[in-house]
């Protein structure tokens, strides 16, 4: 069986085309959030030693998905927050937020850290 010269060409092409689409589907497409931005945009909205309800009405008036206030004897006062990476594709990457607050009440120190999810 002789494969003729545009045989040949064509399937280069849908290799190359099949392999990009599959770096788009695994890496998504657009930015995604960077957990440094997003921790500087926080600290400008929601200063060190700001009331959980503070923290709470930023996160909601801003629509970010988060946690009530808790309170736990082993792992302190936070609210956990999560901004979804909007990009599509299999794998996402989300920012976490870490909201802590001392026994006062106040917070002390926020946490943005990478989350992915996806196979």
């Amino acid at each position: 069986m002789r494969i003729h010269r545009n045989q040949a060409v064509s399937v280069l092409v849908t290799l190359r085309l099949s392999c990009v689409f599959c770096c788009l589907l695994l890496s998504g497409c657009g930015p995604k959030p960077d957990p440094q931005v997003v921790g500087q945009s926080l600290a400008k909205a929601v200063p060190m030693h700001s009331t959980p309800a503070q923290v709470l009405s930023y996160l909601s008036g801003r629509k970010i998905e988060h946690s009530e206030y808790r309170r736990d004897a082993t792992a302190g006062n936070f609210i956990l927050a999560t901004i979804p990476d909007s990009r599509w594709g299999w794998v996402k990457t989300n920012c976490l937020v870490l909201f802590q607050f001392d026994d006062h009440d106040r917070l002390m120190s926020s946490d943005v850290r990478e989350d992915h999810e996806g196979p």
